[in-house]
């Protein structure tokens, strides 16, 4: 049973920052509490107050900025990014991502933003944008922020946001001409259990750039420079992104995983490597499409 709470619905960030700072160390803010109430749920945290976000516009939609880059509200949910048209066209990636997160009541009712300020260890969002170069945006009473997603999640459960600041929204990155992204993952529950994220820049038929996160095997996504770097320079011919796949996946010898219910990290570690060879082709194929 969750503890007796009372809900505020403030109707701008000021409103919020008041409510937050007169609850005096007792409030929590809430999007779409797939996770918060579920910790109140069993236990794990109590809050006399729940400042409820979702409506306030700031937070809400998708936008393209001038320079190409998308920009989502924290408080738009799976639903809507799945759905979107702007995300469709320039995000595809991220629209199948979040057409295949949890499930359709998680979907409905989850946020992109609560997703990760909640920083669960098996979170899709949070590697794929890390693959993304993606930035959050902070929002307290002192002002503003940026930060990039690695400097964002810290560890399981824990970010660098500050208790009275409020994840406003992610900026992510255009797709540069020449480039594509992919996700893949491997669940055995509605969480994953291994993903990779690939983004790969091509020109000439080789591959010139390339980014490479990985999550759910170590406590945090990560991005692993060393498999990056093993496709720069490779043919972006299937046989050649293979061979350079190869030499990527060894990268995931290095790697702290950890062993859970979803596997032991040897298991984890050679997991990885098959869903980065299929990523790879992915967003090699994408690549040649945007060129």
């Amino acid at each position: 049973m969750i503890p007796r709470f009372s809900l505020a619905r403030p109707r701008s960030l000021a409103e919020a920052f008041a409510v937050h700072a007169a609850a005096d160390g007792e409030g929590a803010y809430v999007a779409g509490g797939t996770e918060l109430l579920q910790v109140m749920k069993m236990g794990l945290a109590q809050f006399a107050t729940l400042i409820d976000l979702k409506g306030l516009p700031e937070l809400r939609g998708v936008a393209l900025e001038p320079d190409g880059a998308l920009r989502i509200g924290a408080a738009t949910t799976h639903r809507e990014l799945e759905r979107d048209p702007l995300v469709r066209g320039h995000l595809p990636a991220l629209a199948g991502l979040e057409a295949h997160l949890a499930n359709v009541r998680v979907r409905n009712q989850g946020t992109l933003g609560g997703n990760l300020a909640f920083a669960e260890p098996h979170s899709d969002p949070a590697t794929f944008l890390l693959a993304c170069d993606a930035r959050v945006e902070l929002a307290g009473p002192g002002g503003r922020r940026e930060l990039p997603i690695d400097e964002f999640v810290l560890g399981p459960l824990y970010t660098a946001r500050d208790a009275d600041e409020i994840l406003v929204a992610i900026r992510v990155p255009a797709t540069p001409v020449g480039s594509g992204r992919a996700y893949e993952k491997a669940k055995f529950f509605e969480r994953p259990a291994v993903a990779v994220a690939v983004q790969l820049e091509v020109a000439g038929g080789a591959v010139t750039g390339a980014r490479v996160a990985v999550g759910s095997i170590t406590e945090v996504p990560i991005l692993v420079p060393e498999a990056a770097a093993a496709y720069r320079g490779a043919p972006a011919s299937e046989s050649g992104l293979a061979t350079a796949g190869a030499a990527a996946a060894a990268a995931f010898a290095g790697l702290d995983a950890v062993d859970d219910l979803n596997g032991a990290a040897d298991y984890k570690r050679h997991l990885a490597g098959v869903l980065l060879r299929r990523a790879a082709l992915t967003a090699s194929r994408e690549a040649v499409g945007h060129a």
